[in-house]
């Protein structure tokens, strides 16, 4: 009789144990789950769609004040515009027809040393302001790439655009010539440092870039040959609270400046 006990509890036990194993397995399974798909930032503002892959495939779409999750491809429609803001306080803007992917993202505010943020350009164009992240660690924590380069950035105001057959709706540089398939860049503030196999080229605030493949190097343009991604202005200011961005202090309501800054343009981004 108590070995017949004592063979039950044994059972029991390792019973338990391996319901304890298999749960702490699940729960470790769930709080992965849960990190892959980390919230990061959050749409401010959709004319038009905008839609969102996940790391899993699941397809959804976004409005103002979606999620936008670590390893999403966003993507926007015919006539769309969306910006994103992202937790370091950076921001992305794309403009129609745009597949842009966050294939790493990750900001600590306690430890600058695991900062990282990686996106992609797919397809079309994007102006973007530089957050937390690529100012107070390591400058090369924060790149965006296309299929011929890569952009690091110092803290700065930039746009991409990427031509591959599909910009032949984009108004013509001041020359008259039609745009070249490639990475064009252009600065508005800071600087941003151009990277491929075949070299480098910095770009400071005012000058224009161009990458015409993988294996050519980067290269200043002039302005007249060169473009930019131009946003509507009404992007840039937040819906529902009104509040542009750097103007955090206005009343709700207000509409307030655009970056912080005078537009000049009322129908162009300000940045």
């Amino acid at each position: 009789m108590n070995q017949t006990i004592r063979k039950f509890g044994q059972l029991a036990c390792f019973m338990w144990l391996c319901f304890g194993m298999a749960s702490g397995a699940f729960a470790a399974t769930a709080t992965a789950a849960a990190a892959a798909a980390a919230d990061i930032g959050m749409v401010m503002n959709v004319e038009g769609e905008l839609s969102a892959k996940g790391a899993d495939g699941t397809l959804r779409q976004l409005k103002t004040w979606g999620k936008v999750l670590a390893g999403d491809t966003l993507f926007t429609g015919k006539d769309s515009y969306a910006r994103v803001k992202f937790s370091d306080g950076g921001q992305i803007s794309l403009k129609p027809i745009s597949q842009f992917k966050i294939e790493g993202y990750n900001f600590d505010e306690q430890d600058p040393k695991k900062d990282a943020a990686g996106f992609n350009l797919i397809k079309g164009g994007l102006r973007a302001i530089s957050g937390a992240i690529g100012k107070r660690g390591d400058p090369d924590s924060y790149s965006v790439k296309t299929k011929t380069a890569t952009v690091g950035i110092r803290g700065t105001k930039y746009g991409v655009l990427f031509c591959q057959g599909d910009c032949e709706n984009m108004p013509p540089p001041a020359d008259g010539s039609p745009l070249s398939d490639g990475t064009h860049l252009d600065v508005l503030e800071g600087t941003i440092i151009v990277k491929n196999s075949a070299g480098s080229q910095l770009l400071n605030a005012g000058q224009f870039g161009f990458v015409g493949t993988i294996s050519t190097p980067p290269v200043i343009i002039p302005p007249e040959r060169a473009t930019r991604v131009d946003i509507p202005a009404k992007i840039f200011i937040d819906e529902v609270r009104g509040l542009g961005p750097g103007d955090a202090g206005g009343k709700p309501g207000e509409k307030g400046k655009q970056d912080g800054g005078k537009n000049d343009t009322p129908n162009v981004c300000p940045i």
